[in-house]
């Protein structure tokens, strides 16, 4: 028996990098993964890699920094596998290099909403009243 045997996660951020790896070692435990990430490519990449490992994986299109996606994603998700126990809310980004007073607001702006408020919308915690987990 695998540690995430029975066990469903969702990793944003997934379609590359650490993301990418998460999933994978997620997968390679025995967990069923949804892949996300606003890189179709790279998000369906890691849903092949996985299955050439004998791991149970799909791929969702999802904008970390939009509380509409975050909830689509974990709607679906549920509404696929019929609970989620993991949520990686690993998607972020470096953003734009400059220095301060030359930094462009709306590269901040883009960073916050995917590095911060990303994290912030919380449909995968229970005890938010967001009925969709079990």
């Amino acid at each position: 028996m695998k540690i995430l045997d029975n066990k469903v996660a969702i990793v944003t951020g997934a379609g590359s990098g650490i993301g990418r790896e998460i999933a994978i070692s997620y997968a390679a435990e025995g967990a069923k993964v949804m892949v996300s990430d606003i890189n179709e490519k790279g998000g369906n990449e890691t849903v092949r890699l996985i299955s050439e490992k004998g791991g149970e994986a799909n791929f969702f299109k999802a904008d970390s920094s939009s509380a509409e996606s975050n909830k689509a994603l974990v709607d679906e998700t549920v509404k696929r596998y019929g609970a989620l126990h993991i949520a990686c809310n690993n998607a972020g980004i470096g953003g734009p290099m400059a220095p301060t007073g030359e930094y462009p607001l709306d590269g901040w702006d883009k960073v916050i909403a995917i590095n911060l408020s990303g994290v912030f919308f919380r449909y995968a915690i229970p005890d938010t009243g967001y009925a969709g987990c079990r």
